[in-house]
Protein backbone atom coordinates (compact mmCIF):
# COMPACT_ATOMS: atom_id res chain seq x y z
CA UNK A 1 0.00 0.00 0.00
CA UNK A 2 1.39 3.64 -0.83
CA UNK A 3 2.42 5.60 2.02
CA UNK A 4 1.10 8.69 0.26
CA UNK A 5 -2.42 7.08 -0.61
CA UNK A 6 -2.51 7.05 3.36
CA UNK A 7 -2.21 10.37 4.52
CA UNK A 8 -3.93 11.87 1.31
CA UNK A 9 -7.54 13.41 2.27
CA UNK A 10 -10.17 13.26 0.47
CA UNK A 11 -13.59 15.10 0.61
CA UNK A 12 -16.99 13.33 -0.86
CA UNK A 13 -19.95 15.69 -1.53
CA UNK A 14 -23.31 14.38 -2.63
CA UNK A 15 -27.27 14.21 -1.76
CA UNK A 16 -28.34 12.05 0.82
CA UNK A 17 -30.36 10.24 -0.85
CA UNK A 18 -27.73 8.79 -2.75
CA UNK A 19 -26.38 7.81 0.52
CA UNK A 20 -25.94 4.16 -0.06
CA UNK A 21 -23.81 4.62 -3.09
CA UNK A 22 -21.65 7.01 -0.95
CA UNK A 23 -20.96 4.61 2.24
CA UNK A 24 -20.10 1.80 -0.08
CA UNK A 25 -17.56 4.19 -1.71
CA UNK A 26 -16.18 5.81 1.36
CA UNK A 27 -15.19 2.29 2.66
CA UNK A 28 -13.43 0.93 -0.15
CA UNK A 29 -11.35 4.34 -0.66
CA UNK A 30 -10.18 3.96 3.11
CA UNK A 31 -9.51 0.51 2.12
CA UNK A 32 -7.18 2.05 0.12
CA UNK A 33 -5.40 3.97 2.21
CA UNK A 34 -7.18 7.27 1.61
CA UNK A 35 -8.48 9.79 4.85
CA UNK A 36 -12.52 10.01 3.60
CA UNK A 37 -14.03 12.83 5.47
CA UNK A 38 -18.14 12.68 4.67
CA UNK A 39 -20.96 14.35 6.88
CA UNK A 40 -22.51 11.09 8.22
CA UNK A 41 -19.71 9.87 9.28
CA UNK A 42 -17.75 12.42 10.62
CA UNK A 43 -20.51 15.31 11.40
CA UNK A 44 -20.84 14.85 15.22
CA UNK A 45 -23.99 16.04 17.11
CA UNK A 46 -23.58 19.93 18.23
CA UNK A 47 -20.97 20.53 15.34
CA UNK A 48 -21.27 23.96 13.65
CA UNK A 49 -21.71 22.26 10.23
CA UNK A 50 -21.38 25.88 8.75
CA UNK A 51 -18.00 26.04 9.96
CA UNK A 52 -16.72 22.39 9.99
CA UNK A 53 -17.82 21.87 6.20
CA UNK A 54 -15.97 24.79 4.73
CA UNK A 55 -13.06 24.12 7.08
CA UNK A 56 -12.57 20.07 5.53
CA UNK A 57 -12.82 21.09 2.49
CA UNK A 58 -10.23 23.71 2.50
CA UNK A 59 -8.41 20.80 4.64
CA UNK A 60 -8.41 18.20 1.73
CA UNK A 61 -6.44 17.49 -0.72
CA UNK A 62 -9.07 15.48 -2.98
CA UNK A 63 -12.84 16.73 -3.87
CA UNK A 64 -15.55 14.22 -5.13
CA UNK A 65 -19.06 15.02 -6.07
CA UNK A 66 -20.99 12.73 -6.75
CA UNK A 67 -23.48 13.65 -9.75
CA UNK A 68 -27.00 12.54 -10.16
CA UNK A 69 -30.39 13.83 -10.64
CA UNK A 70 -30.33 14.46 -6.67
CA UNK A 71 -27.21 16.42 -6.47
CA UNK A 72 -27.84 18.06 -9.44
CA UNK A 73 -30.36 20.29 -7.37
CA UNK A 74 -28.92 20.03 -4.50
CA UNK A 75 -28.43 24.02 -2.91
CA UNK A 76 -26.00 22.31 -0.69
CA UNK A 77 -24.16 20.52 -3.27
CA UNK A 78 -23.82 23.61 -5.24
CA UNK A 79 -22.36 25.38 -2.65
CA UNK A 80 -19.75 22.74 -1.79
CA UNK A 81 -18.35 22.40 -5.06
CA UNK A 82 -18.20 26.14 -5.92
CA UNK A 83 -16.10 26.02 -2.30
CA UNK A 84 -13.55 23.60 -3.93
CA UNK A 85 -12.90 25.59 -7.17
CA UNK A 86 -12.57 29.02 -5.48
CA UNK A 87 -9.76 26.83 -3.20
CA UNK A 88 -8.32 25.43 -6.89
CA UNK A 89 -8.60 21.82 -5.68
CA UNK A 90 -8.45 18.84 -7.56
CA UNK A 91 -12.14 17.83 -8.28
CA UNK A 92 -12.86 14.71 -9.54
CA UNK A 93 -16.47 14.51 -10.84
CA UNK A 94 -18.58 11.00 -10.76
CA UNK A 95 -21.42 10.14 -12.73
CA UNK A 96 -23.56 7.68 -10.39
CA UNK A 97 -26.86 8.59 -12.81
CA UNK A 98 -27.30 9.83 -15.97
CA UNK A 99 -27.73 13.66 -15.75
CA UNK A 100 -26.96 17.13 -16.84
CA UNK A 101 -23.38 18.42 -15.64
CA UNK A 102 -23.28 21.59 -13.67
CA UNK A 103 -22.04 24.46 -15.88
CA UNK A 104 -19.07 25.02 -12.89
CA UNK A 105 -18.24 21.44 -13.67
CA UNK A 106 -18.80 20.91 -17.73
CA UNK A 107 -14.71 20.95 -18.47
CA UNK A 108 -13.62 18.18 -15.98
CA UNK A 109 -13.79 14.78 -17.11
CA UNK A 110 -15.90 12.87 -14.86
CA UNK A 111 -15.93 8.88 -13.66
CA UNK A 112 -18.61 6.61 -14.95
CA UNK A 113 -20.72 4.53 -12.06
CA UNK A 114 -23.77 4.23 -14.77
CA UNK A 115 -22.57 1.20 -16.11
CA UNK A 116 -23.42 -1.11 -13.05
CA UNK A 117 -20.11 -2.34 -12.90
CA UNK A 118 -18.86 -1.33 -9.64
CA UNK A 119 -15.24 -2.52 -9.84
CA UNK A 120 -14.35 -0.78 -12.69
CA UNK A 121 -15.80 2.31 -12.26
CA UNK A 122 -13.95 2.05 -8.97
CA UNK A 123 -10.73 1.21 -10.53
CA UNK A 124 -11.08 4.27 -12.96
CA UNK A 125 -11.67 6.28 -9.91
CA UNK A 126 -8.41 5.22 -8.38
CA UNK A 127 -6.45 5.63 -11.28
CA UNK A 128 -7.86 9.17 -11.73
CA UNK A 129 -6.77 9.67 -8.01
CA UNK A 130 -2.84 8.25 -9.15
CA UNK A 131 -3.35 5.62 -6.67
CA UNK A 132 -0.96 2.09 -7.40
CA UNK A 133 -1.84 -0.20 -4.87
CA UNK A 134 -3.76 -2.92 -5.09
CA UNK A 135 -7.41 -2.53 -5.86
CA UNK A 136 -9.58 -2.76 -2.48
CA UNK A 137 -12.22 -4.78 -4.39
CA UNK A 138 -12.30 -7.66 -7.06
CA UNK A 139 -14.12 -7.62 -9.80
CA UNK A 140 -16.86 -9.83 -8.86
CA UNK A 141 -18.30 -7.55 -6.69
CA UNK A 142 -21.87 -7.60 -6.55
CA UNK A 143 -23.44 -4.83 -8.75
CA UNK A 144 -24.28 -1.48 -7.12
CA UNK A 145 -27.68 -0.90 -8.58
CA UNK A 146 -28.31 -4.22 -6.92
CA UNK A 147 -27.12 -3.47 -3.58
CA UNK A 148 -28.26 0.58 -3.92
CA UNK A 149 -32.00 -1.03 -4.08
CA UNK A 150 -31.76 -4.53 -2.16
CA UNK A 151 -33.90 -3.15 0.73
CA UNK A 152 -36.46 -1.77 -1.37
CA UNK A 153 -36.36 -5.10 -3.49
CA UNK A 154 -36.54 -7.36 -0.62
CA UNK A 155 -39.60 -5.63 1.36
CA UNK A 156 -41.56 -6.04 -2.05
CA UNK A 157 -40.75 -9.21 -2.20
CA UNK A 158 -42.36 -9.83 1.18
CA UNK A 159 -45.03 -7.84 0.53
CA UNK A 160 -45.59 -9.91 -2.42
CA UNK A 161 -45.60 -13.52 -0.27
CA UNK A 162 -48.04 -11.99 2.26
CA UNK A 163 -50.10 -10.73 -0.76
CA UNK A 164 -49.99 -14.23 -2.21
CA UNK A 165 -50.66 -16.04 0.84
CA UNK A 166 -53.48 -14.13 1.84
CA UNK A 167 -55.32 -14.99 -0.96
CA UNK A 168 -54.34 -19.19 -1.37
CA UNK A 169 -54.15 -19.75 2.46
CA UNK A 170 -58.33 -18.67 2.34
CA UNK A 171 -60.71 -21.20 1.96
CA UNK A 172 -62.98 -20.79 -1.21
CA UNK A 173 -66.11 -19.57 0.02
CA UNK A 174 -68.46 -22.60 -0.67
CA UNK A 175 -70.96 -22.63 -4.15
CA UNK A 176 -74.46 -20.77 -3.56
CA UNK A 177 -77.10 -22.94 -3.93
CA UNK A 178 -79.95 -21.91 -5.23
CA UNK A 179 -83.31 -23.65 -3.08
CA UNK A 180 -85.34 -25.29 -5.43
CA UNK A 181 -89.28 -24.37 -5.25
CA UNK A 182 -91.46 -26.85 -4.51
CA UNK A 183 -94.85 -27.09 -6.97
CA UNK A 184 -97.50 -24.88 -5.87
CA UNK A 185 -100.13 -26.89 -3.96
CA UNK A 186 -103.36 -26.13 -1.79
CA UNK A 187 -102.60 -24.87 1.61
CA UNK A 188 -104.07 -27.57 4.32
CA UNK A 189 -105.71 -26.27 7.19
CA UNK A 190 -105.01 -28.35 10.19
CA UNK A 191 -108.63 -27.93 12.43
CA UNK A 192 -108.61 -29.45 15.86
CA UNK A 193 -111.64 -31.06 16.52
CA UNK A 194 -113.93 -30.58 20.01
CA UNK A 195 -116.72 -31.23 21.52
CA UNK A 196 -119.51 -28.18 21.14
CA UNK A 197 -119.62 -26.47 24.83
CA UNK A 198 -123.10 -25.12 25.47
CA UNK A 199 -123.79 -22.27 27.42
CA UNK A 200 -127.14 -22.20 28.94
CA UNK A 201 -128.31 -18.74 30.07
CA UNK A 202 -132.07 -18.96 30.30
CA UNK A 203 -134.20 -21.94 29.74
CA UNK A 204 -135.20 -20.61 25.99
CA UNK A 205 -131.63 -19.01 25.40
CA UNK A 206 -128.23 -20.89 24.50
CA UNK A 207 -125.17 -19.94 23.36
CA UNK A 208 -123.15 -22.43 21.00
CA UNK A 209 -119.36 -21.81 20.93
CA UNK A 210 -117.79 -23.18 17.54
CA UNK A 211 -113.94 -24.15 17.31
CA UNK A 212 -111.70 -21.80 15.46
CA UNK A 213 -109.53 -23.45 12.24
CA UNK A 214 -105.23 -22.85 12.96
CA UNK A 215 -103.55 -22.76 9.58
CA UNK A 216 -99.89 -23.70 9.55
CA UNK A 217 -97.37 -22.72 7.56
CA UNK A 218 -93.55 -24.36 7.03
CA UNK A 219 -90.91 -22.01 7.26
CA UNK A 220 -88.01 -21.78 4.08
CA UNK A 221 -84.59 -22.64 4.50
CA UNK A 222 -82.40 -18.74 3.77
CA UNK A 223 -78.92 -19.19 2.28
CA UNK A 224 -76.76 -16.19 2.83
CA UNK A 225 -73.42 -15.66 1.20
CA UNK A 226 -70.24 -15.72 3.44
CA UNK A 227 -68.08 -12.75 3.30
CA UNK A 228 -64.26 -12.47 1.32
CA UNK A 229 -61.95 -11.08 3.12
CA UNK A 230 -59.59 -8.23 1.00
CA UNK A 231 -56.51 -7.64 1.80
CA UNK A 232 -55.56 -4.52 3.61
CA UNK A 233 -53.88 -1.51 1.47
CA UNK A 234 -50.49 -0.65 2.23
CA UNK A 235 -47.41 0.83 0.67
CA UNK A 236 -43.60 0.60 1.63
CA UNK A 237 -41.74 3.57 1.47
CA UNK A 238 -38.35 4.36 2.97
CA UNK A 239 -37.16 7.97 5.04
CA UNK A 240 -35.06 10.22 3.10
CA UNK A 241 -33.26 13.63 3.92
CA UNK A 242 -30.43 15.61 2.91
CA UNK A 243 -29.81 17.59 6.30
CA UNK A 244 -30.22 15.20 9.14
CA UNK A 245 -29.39 11.52 10.21
CA UNK A 246 -32.69 10.75 11.89
CA UNK A 247 -36.62 12.26 12.27
CA UNK A 248 -38.98 11.92 14.80
CA UNK A 249 -42.43 10.16 14.32
CA UNK A 250 -45.08 12.07 15.75
CA UNK A 251 -48.42 10.46 17.31
CA UNK A 252 -50.04 12.96 14.98
CA UNK A 253 -50.04 14.52 11.78
CA UNK A 254 -48.40 17.29 13.32
CA UNK A 255 -45.05 18.73 14.42
CA UNK A 256 -47.75 20.09 17.43
CA UNK A 257 -47.97 16.38 18.44
CA UNK A 258 -45.04 14.99 20.80
CA UNK A 259 -42.71 12.24 18.89
CA UNK A 260 -43.16 8.60 19.41
CA UNK A 261 -40.31 6.29 20.35
CA UNK A 262 -36.46 6.55 19.51
CA UNK A 263 -36.00 9.39 16.60
CA UNK A 264 -35.91 7.64 13.46
CA UNK A 265 -32.69 7.05 10.61
CA UNK A 266 -32.56 7.92 7.38
CA UNK A 267 -33.15 5.52 4.78
CA UNK A 268 -34.96 3.08 7.09
CA UNK A 269 -38.32 1.96 5.37
CA UNK A 270 -41.66 0.96 6.58
CA UNK A 271 -44.79 -0.29 5.66
CA UNK A 272 -47.71 2.58 5.51
CA UNK A 273 -51.58 2.13 5.62
CA UNK A 274 -53.23 5.75 5.90
CA UNK A 275 -53.22 9.37 5.55
CA UNK A 276 -54.86 12.49 6.67
CA UNK A 277 -57.36 14.26 4.66
CA UNK A 278 -55.14 17.00 3.68
CA UNK A 279 -52.72 13.82 2.26
CA UNK A 280 -49.52 15.79 4.07
CA UNK A 281 -49.15 13.17 6.43
CA UNK A 282 -49.07 9.48 6.65
CA UNK A 283 -50.16 6.88 9.32
CA UNK A 284 -47.25 4.06 9.89
CA UNK A 285 -49.26 0.55 9.39
CA UNK A 286 -48.97 -1.91 12.45
CA UNK A 287 -48.01 -5.65 12.03
CA UNK A 288 -43.91 -4.03 10.57
CA UNK A 289 -41.90 -7.12 9.02
CA UNK A 290 -39.01 -5.86 11.40
CA UNK A 291 -39.83 -5.89 15.05
CA UNK A 292 -37.13 -2.58 15.92
CA UNK A 293 -39.89 -0.34 13.62
CA UNK A 294 -43.25 -1.90 16.34
CA UNK A 295 -42.75 1.22 18.05
CA UNK A 296 -43.43 3.11 15.80
CA UNK A 297 -46.83 1.57 14.53
CA UNK A 298 -49.53 4.33 14.53
CA UNK A 299 -46.99 7.04 14.16
CA UNK A 300 -47.03 10.07 11.28
CA UNK A 301 -44.49 11.18 9.35
CA UNK A 302 -44.21 14.28 6.87
CA UNK A 303 -44.96 13.31 3.36
CA UNK A 304 -41.85 15.00 2.06
CA UNK A 305 -39.32 13.04 4.49
CA UNK A 306 -40.88 9.73 2.14
CA UNK A 307 -39.61 10.98 -1.26
CA UNK A 308 -43.10 11.84 -2.53
CA UNK A 309 -43.05 15.66 -2.76
CA UNK A 310 -45.47 18.39 -1.37
CA UNK A 311 -48.93 17.19 -4.05
CA UNK A 312 -50.28 14.40 -5.52
CA UNK A 313 -52.86 11.82 -4.23
CA UNK A 314 -51.86 8.87 -2.47
CA UNK A 315 -53.58 5.61 -2.73
CA UNK A 316 -54.61 4.92 1.33
CA UNK A 317 -57.74 5.35 3.48
CA UNK A 318 -58.32 8.72 4.80
CA UNK A 319 -58.26 9.01 8.64
CA UNK A 320 -60.42 11.63 9.96
CA UNK A 321 -59.37 12.98 13.55
CA UNK A 322 -62.10 14.27 15.66
CA UNK A 323 -60.59 16.65 18.56
CA UNK A 324 -61.16 16.26 22.07
CA UNK A 325 -63.60 18.89 23.74
CA UNK A 326 -61.59 21.32 25.60
CA UNK A 327 -63.70 22.24 29.37
CA UNK A 328 -65.06 25.33 29.89
CA UNK A 329 -64.69 27.87 32.74
CA UNK A 330 -67.99 29.38 31.91
CA UNK A 331 -70.25 28.69 34.22
CA UNK A 332 -74.14 28.13 32.61
CA UNK A 333 -76.54 29.65 34.31
CA UNK A 334 -80.38 28.39 33.37
CA UNK A 335 -83.12 30.64 34.79
CA UNK A 336 -85.46 29.00 37.03
CA UNK A 337 -89.44 30.16 36.65
CA UNK A 338 -91.50 29.72 39.48
CA UNK A 339 -95.27 30.42 39.34
CA UNK A 340 -96.80 33.03 41.92
CA UNK A 341 -100.38 31.88 42.90
CA UNK A 342 -102.82 34.72 42.46
CA UNK A 343 -104.85 36.10 45.12
CA UNK A 344 -108.53 35.27 44.54
CA UNK A 345 -110.77 38.68 45.34
CA UNK A 346 -113.48 37.41 48.10
CA UNK A 347 -116.83 39.18 47.89
CA UNK A 348 -117.39 42.27 50.28
CA UNK A 349 -120.38 41.78 52.12
CA UNK A 350 -122.38 44.55 51.32
CA UNK A 351 -124.35 45.64 54.42
CA UNK A 352 -128.28 45.08 54.75
CA UNK A 353 -130.49 48.03 55.89
CA UNK A 354 -133.24 47.36 58.01
CA UNK A 355 -135.98 49.89 57.64
CA UNK A 356 -137.07 51.34 61.16
CA UNK A 357 -140.81 51.89 61.50
CA UNK A 358 -142.54 54.98 60.65
CA UNK A 359 -144.64 56.70 63.06
CA UNK A 360 -148.13 57.54 61.34
CA UNK A 361 -149.72 60.44 63.90
CA UNK A 362 -153.34 59.93 64.93
CA UNK A 363 -155.70 62.89 64.85
CA UNK A 364 -157.73 62.75 67.95
CA UNK A 365 -160.58 65.13 68.12
CA UNK A 366 -161.78 67.00 71.26
CA UNK A 367 -165.56 67.10 71.81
Amino acid sequence: MNVSNRMAKIFISYSRKDIGFVRTLAGDLEKAGYDVWWDVSDLRGGDDWLRVIPAEIASSDQFLVVLSPNSTTSEWVRKEYAQALSLRKKIIPIMLARTGVPFALNTINYVDFTSGDYAAGLNSLLTALGYSGEMPVTPNTLPFMLRKYAAPILIGVLFLLALAATFLIQPAPPPTQTPSLPPPTTPVIATTAAPTETLTLSPTASLTLSPTPTATSTARPTFSPSPTNRPLNRIGLCVESEYANSINVRSGPGTIYAPLGDPLLVDTCLFFGARNEETTWLQIAPNQPDSSLQQYEGGWIYRELLGLGTEGPIDLPAVTLTPTPKPSNTPTITPTFTRTPSETPTPSETPTETPLPTETPTETSTP
